[in-house]
């Protein structure tokens, strides 16, 4: 996967006993990436991107621990190798969900846009299971706080359908799917 500034979708299918998505990108000329599947009901998350034939694993997603509230997760290429870690900022996203992103190549904070929609959010979805109706909006900081990027949820679509912009050639295109993921699965852990 190439590392300068790009343009993903990570679009949700509709499946009973997993979560699972499509990865594409969407610059330049679009392409399917791969698909992303994480089981449900799961003691320790585990989420798998494989290649659309199902041959290869380009990337995995792996909980450190059992039952995270607000979690490390390692991910890590196709070998098995470290690409970088994604942690759920505990203390931070009691006001609106917030996520360090660490590689070799840098760190960011991925943290929602707007403190008013996060809490508006919440307290939606403690009254409706519509979580649809709610703007999930999330900009991607570097080390500097400048943001380079974003994460950000189409709205009024039953299928979560997210656009993921990244400005910071640093940040590997397997690394930014594994945040789509992160808003998607683990935000309300």
């Amino acid at each position: 996967m190439q590392n300068t500034p790009y343009t993903l979708s990570l679009v949700q299918k509709l499946t009973m006993m997993k979560n699972q998505w499509t990865v594409s990108r969407t610059d330049g000329t679009p392409y399917d990436i791969g698909i992303i599947a994480q089981k449900r009901m799961s003691l320790k998350e585990s989420v798998t991107c494989t290649s659309l034939d199902g041959s290869s694993v380009l990337f995995r997603i792996q909980g450190r621990k059992m039952l995270e509230i607000g979690g490390t997760y390692d991910v890590l290429d196709g070998a098995g190798e470290a690409l970088g870690l994604i942690t759920k900022d505990f203390k931070a996203s009691l006001g609106r969900s917030t996520y360090v992103i660490e590689t070799q190549h840098g760190r960011w904070t991925l943290t929602e846009t707007s403190q008013f929609q996060a809490i508006l959010r919440r307290v939606v979805g403690m009254v409706s299971n519509i979580p649809w109706l709610i703007r999930v909006q999330f900009s991607l900081l570097d080390e500097a706080g400048t943001q380079v990027g974003h994460v950000n949820r189409a709205n009024m679509k039953l299928k979560d359908t997210y656009e993921i912009q990244v400005d910071d050639g640093r940040l590997d295109q397997r690394m930014a799917a594994a945040m789509g993921v992160a808003v998607d699965a683990f935000m309300n852990r």
